[in-house]
């Protein structure tokens, strides 16, 4: 028996709901591995948790979200081989990088390939004010030192700071270092550098050393956790007195558990309350404390809020061009704690404000 044929409309009509019904591809690339492993960690499970709640719900216009996620082992060779490796695997967009640097070493291929990268937690200053396929959710590393900057010369009084900074996420910890130095100078005070790399140095403790060595009034580290964590118990070890600094990449719950109550009464920068009470970051935190059996730090907020984000734009329009041009003329979009401004390109207005440890508490002081 002959069956009529299907109208050609028909043919096409339902080749189209058979693509729509296709999962969107989504790239997810965070340092899983090495020393940098915790920020990496946090940003993937803050993502993984929102992809999940994602597509509970039906996923953006019907259509489920494929997270696709890659290690760039805080290597830019290692970056630049996922980065490239997600584009031809046809991703539309990606949540990443964790650090600046990593984000530095690849945001040419994503520039070539027209791919949006909406990076958590890069914040290097030079990210800032290009016409890019960039959009980052962390306010740049000039206006945090700017708001540590402020406490150190109006309210503790530091006019030696020792930095103690890490060139293997030399974009980022450089341009704390450089804008500390300016505004320090500025106010009649001095930075005295101490560069290293993670991993190659010899000793902790002899970096301490030179950093104490200088009589600073302060020390400011800028690394990952456990490398924070562990010089800040060098330099107690070595001094009851000096006054502690830190910044948001290495001040985490990683530093806390393993610098212990050295890290009590260290003062660093951050832009997410991880005590606040909006319904929407309560319910966010019980959410990821039951699925990864551990407390989110900021990291895991800001990929969370960076797929919600991205999301919102694929609603929209889920090409390569498309999301970006939706995003970037959102304006405003809800973050778990408050509403968050994204420009037209791809800049961040999220104020950071001052935190310090008590009794292993992250708490806020202003």
């Amino acid at each position: 028996m002959a069956f009529p044929k299907r109208p050609a409309w028909l043919a096409i009509a339902l080749l189209l709901a058979a693509c729509q019904r296709e999962p969107i591809k989504v790239g997810g690339v965070f340092g899983l591995s090495g020393r940098h492993y915790g920020l990496g960690l946090s940003g993937r499970d803050g993502a993984t948790l929102a992809i999940e709640e994602i597509n509970a719900a039906g996923g953006p216009g019907g259509r489920r979200l494929e997270f696709l996620v890659l290690d760039d082992q805080q290597d830019p060779e290692a970056a630049r081989r996922a980065v490239r490796g997600l584009v031809e695997q046809g991703v539309v967009a990606i949540v990443g990088h964790m650090t600046s640097a990593m984000t530095e070493a690849t945001l040419p291929i994503a520039n070539q390939a027209h791919l949006l990268m909406v990076s958590p937690t890069s914040s290097a200053s030079k990210f800032q004010g290009l016409d890019d396929w960039l959009v980052t959710l962390y306010p740049s590393s000039r206006r945090s030192a700017a708001v540590l900057l402020d406490r150190l010369t109006r309210v503790d009084k530091v006019g030696r700071l020792a930095v103690v900074y890490d060139l293997s996420n030399r974009a980022f910890t450089q341009s704390w270092h450089d804008h500390l130095q300016e505004g320090l100078a500025a106010a009649g005070g001095r930075v005295l550098s101490v560069p290293f790399t993670s991993g190659a140095e010899g000793s902790l403790g002899e970096l301490a050393d030179r950093a104490l060595a200088t009589r600073p009034d302060g020390v400011l580290v800028v690394a990952n956790a456990l490398d924070s964590a562990a010089l800040c118990q060098q330099v107690r070890k070595r001094s009851a007195s000096v006054r502690l600094y830190g910044t948001d990449w290495g001040f985490t719950q990683d530093a806390i558990a393993h610098g212990g109550r050295a890290l009590d009464g260290a003062i660093f920068t951050l832009s997410v309350d991880l005590e606040g009470r909006s319904p929407a970051f309560v319910r966010f935190r019980e959410a990821y404390l039951a699925r990864f059996s551990r407390a989110p730090d900021f990291a895991a907020v800001l990929s969370y809020e960076a797929v919600q984000l991205l999301a919102e734009g694929l609603r929209r329009d889920a090409t390569r061009e498309g999301v970006r041009r939706v995003i970037l003329g959102l304006g405003t979009f809800r973050g778990l704690q408050d509403e968050i401004r994204v420009d037209a390109l791809g800049d961040t207005d999220r104020p950071p404000f001052l935190m310090t440890i008590r009794d292993g508490r992250v708490v806020r002081l202003q």
